[in-house]
């Protein structure tokens, strides 16, 4: 099965049946498949052959979506790319995953390390010949995604998510969150952020409606958009729902005609989740999941008063275990490290050098969690084993951003970790050694020309020394402890 089928299958049984919607621009399931066949012929034009990876650098539009299951038709493998990165950040991506193409938006400058291609109206339009249908790729296990995330340089890595793999992915939300062909899905983050992009796809998967109302939004934009969007089903992060809740201020919810609102990306503690269940919508459900494996454990609304400060129960088809250092499982209610496996868990991976690694585990992934579960099956987090920053539901890699920092002229060190905040769930701090006279404006305005806005830190403290180990290395903990509380 490649995934694109599915979509033409719904051309072919209900081709009237809206598939996507922005603004004054709207499709047909009939029209989206004949956009995706043509672009998918525009692709093979261009040379693109199976096993190829296409960067798909571009904006919130249908469009994007169009060509995500275009590459699928063409039989090629996607790699996601934030059209807001800086020139460099897209340019170490292409490299590093060995891009064969960049489609991107007109205006935008052309991406190093690769083939562009500008992908403005009527794009699609250009290609060479008509696809058959019987020609669709049918190896279920031939790589679809490239699912970023970050080395331990700062260099990025990545699963490879397959056909078979992503398609499981969308029976966990099927099933778990009770999804169909009837609903109206409202995206309002970014499709380059995993859970707009697996939950757009999985949508137009089960035949149903996408609505794409892009950000930027302030908090009374967002609220218009999901009240007027006719939409029953919407994702946020959090942090987006703290911002929304100074504008509810009826005794009623904000939102009664959403039959289900989702929310992922960083944790909301028991008394947040009940203020939101009351003045947002009652229809409320925490989806814990990640990119390398999907969807982990889901909160239902009916669970929030009782178990609101844990992720839920295991989502359908995944098995959730609590080890300790030797992958013994730990007791009931003990902390120690998450793992779990399922059919949507990717199984083989993208190192810092672009090579190709086998996960052979037992079907095992460990996300980098410390959790516990308790005696019903509910999973409370705990912390990470690691040093990854998760800023308004956006994950944001230290070493990424120490790297850029090293990298100006007047430092000599650089540490940043996480801080913790009310309305960001985390934020960011950077520790720094320089030359005598280094201003934090300076290297906050240098960050702004390296780095994408989310990763920018809040602040920057420059320092005579770093604390450090007998060993050289840098205590992070001492130095989050001299942070103050936002």
């Amino acid at each position: 099965m490649n995934l694109a089928s599915l979509i033409r299958g719904h051309a072919r049984n209900r081709p009237g049946a809206v598939a996507a919607v922005h603004g004054d621009e709207q499709l047909t399931y009939r029209m989206f498949w004949s956009r995706v066949e043509a672009s998918a012929c525009r692709l093979q034009g261009l040379g693109i052959v199976a096993g190829d990876r296409v960067g798909l650098c571009l904006g919130d539009r249908i469009d994007h979506l169009v060509l995500h299951f275009a590459v699928a038709a063409a039989g090629a493998t996607i790699l996601p790319m934030d059209h807001r990165w800086t020139a460099s950040e897209k340019e170490q991506v292409a490299r590093a995953f060995n891009a064969r193409l960049i489609l991107r938006e007109p205006g935008d400058e052309a991406v190093a390390g690769a083939e562009n291609e500008i992908v403005g109206r009527g794009w699609c339009d250009q290609g060479s010949r008509i696809i058959r249908l019987a020609e669709l790729g049918s190896d279920t296990d031939s790589p679809l995604l490239v699912s970023l995330s970050s080395g331990t340089t700062g260099r990025p890595k990545g699963a490879l998510v397959t056909h078979r793999q992503m398609y499981e992915r969308f029976v966990n939300q099927w099933v778990t969150l009770g999804l169909g062909a009837n609903d109206r899905f409202l995206s309002v983050t970014p499709l380059y952020f995993g859970a707009a992009r697996s939950f757009c796809m999985g949508f137009l998967a089960a035949g149903a409606t996408v609505i794409l109302d892009p950000p930027p939004h302030k908090p009374p934009q967002l609220a218009a958009a999901i009240q007027k969007s006719s939409a029953n089903i919407t994702f946020l992060v959090p942090t987006l729902m703290h911002r929304l809740l100074p504008l509810a201020t009826d005794p009623s919810p904000m939102f009664p005609d959403l039959d289900l609102l989702v929310f992922g990306g960083s944790i909301v503690h028991g008394q947040e989740a009940l203020a939101m269940q009351a003045r947002l919508t009652p229809n409320l459900a925490s989806y814990y999941a990640t990119s390398e494996g999907g969807g982990i454990s889901v909160l239902q609304p009916a669970d929030i008063e009782l178990h609101g400060d844990t992720v839920g129960r295991p989502a359908f088809r995944i098995e959730v275990d609590v080890v300790d250092a030797d992958d013994r499982p730990v007791p009931p209610g003990a902390t120690g490290r998450l793992r779990y496996r399922g059919p949507g868990v990717a199984t083989a991976f993208l190192n810092e050098a672009g090579d190709v690694e086998e996960h052979s585990a037992d079907g095992w992934f460990c996300p980098g969690d410390l959790a516990c579960i308790d005696a019903e099956g509910y999973v409370s987090l705990r912390g990470r084993e690691k040093e990854m920053i998760i800023r308004g539901g956006v994950n944001v890699y230290p070493a990424e951003i120490e790297s850029t920092l090293r990298a100006h002229p007047q430092i000599t060190e650089a540490a940043v970790v996480g801080w913790p905040s009310p309305m960001l769930g985390e934020d960011i701090a950077a520790f720094v050694v320089g030359e005598p006279g280094v201003l934090p404006q300076v290297l906050l305005e240098y960050c702004r020309t390296q780095l994408a806005p989310y990763k920018v830190p809040r602040e920057i403290i420059v320092m005579n020394e770093l604390p450090k180990t007998n060993f050289g290395k840098i205590k992070k903990a001492d130095l989050a402890s001299m942070l103050p509380a936002l």
